[in-house]
């Protein structure tokens, strides 16, 4: 967007721990310093040392008019932020959504909460458009869709692009925290033990934000298994393996392992859901949620036809070749000069 104004943006982050919606708020702040808007992270949590960020950070106890600064724009980027940003804020403010709280199932004490918070009638920030179609329908909020940034450590090499057939042994990857059980951790575990028992040899590649629970390690034992490693650590593996599991139930808000599993030439097996339908329908083969026995199948039958796995790499490519840092910022650009100008 050449001819963009600058504008100033505070982004209320509650903590700074590694998951990948943090590091998405994060990287589009960059980004968008990067242009020459003066933009401030304010967090309840420490400066991240997981992420080498550039734009401004400030810790605070509390979110507040003393504490976050004046800016144009301040942005919630969770539910219980969006009370805070509303009191904060100096100007306008709008909600990042990555993904709609009250539907999740580690926090069902708090999802009459949370609704509360969402019928705050301030714009929205979506990463997904079906995001921005349930807060139109259920709390009439208005949105625009702010594309996901792809890093171009995510880009593989040329002598990953001219590999023509998954290695002997496939490496198969799965990501996300066994503790969420809507990352269906679970079903892509079962899907392997059964791709195993039918007399196919693969090595598991486990991503995880947490250390190896006993009751993971019980169902299936990867042969790699990493915790809390930076994103250019796992660009780095993911570039290694041959295929990734997605099995997310509906509540998943976009699932970027998705995205950037094709930027790394890796083809997916995605659970059939809005969210990945949006983005991965022609490029993923789509299989039910929580259904095992179609992830094994749909596993099986891409490993062992070298044309098709090539095909699905090349597809991957063309999609990830959509999410570039350069639109990702003009998006974000756009999306909040419209809530600047008062939606």
């Amino acid at each position: 967007m050449p001819d963009q104004r600058p504008f100033s943006v505070s982004y209320l982050l509650e903590d700074t721990v590694l998951f990948g919606g943090v590091k998405v708020v994060l990287r589009q702040a960059d980004l968008l310093a990067a242009q020459g808007h003066d933009v401030t992270i304010v967090s309840r949590g420490a400066r991240p040392d997981w992420y080498d960020l550039k734009a401004s950070f400030r810790q605070v106890d509390t979110f507040s008019r003393e504490t976050v600064p004046p800016s144009d724009v301040t942005v919630a980027t969770y539910w219980t932020t969006i009370g805070p940003a509303v009191s904060a804020a100096h100007r306008a403010v709008a909600h990042y959504c990555q993904g709609l709280e009250f539907t999740y199932t580690h926090n069902t004490a708090d999802h009459a909460a949370i609704e509360t918070a969402y019928r705050t009638a301030i714009p929205a920030l979506v990463v997904s458009a079906h995001l921005g179609e349930i807060l139109a329908e259920r709390f009439d909020r208005a949105s625009r869709v702010v594309l996901q940034p792809l890093e171009s450590f995510w880009k593989p090499g040329l002598r990953r692009r001219m590999v023509r057939r998954p290695a002997s042994v496939p490496r198969i990857l799965v990501t996300g925290p066994w503790e969420g059980d809507w990352k269906g951790v679970r079903t892509a575990l079962e899907a392997i033990n059964q791709l195993r028992a039918s007399g196919l040899i693969v090595e598991v590649v486990r991503i995880s934000q947490y250390e190896l629970t006993d009751a993971e390690a019980e169902l299936l034992e990867a042969a790699e298994y990493h915790h809390h490693i930076k994103p250019e650590a796992v660009a780095s593996l993911v570039q290694g393996c041959d295929l990734l599991l997605a099995p997310s139930w509906e509540q998943e808000g976009f699932g970027l392992p998705v995205l950037e599993a094709f930027a790394a030439g890796v083809p997916v097996i995605a659970s059939d859901i809005k969210a990945f339908q949006e983005f991965a329908a022609d490029t993923a083969m789509l299989a039910p949620a929580q259904d095992s026995a179609a992830f094994a199948s749909a596993a099986r039958h891409i490993l062992s036809d070298p044309a098709l796995w090539r095909h699905m790499r090349r597809a991957g490519f063309r999609v990830a070749d959509r999410y570039t840092e350069e639109r990702a910022t003009r998006s974000a650009e756009a999306a909040l000069e419209w809530v600047v100008s008062g939606v």
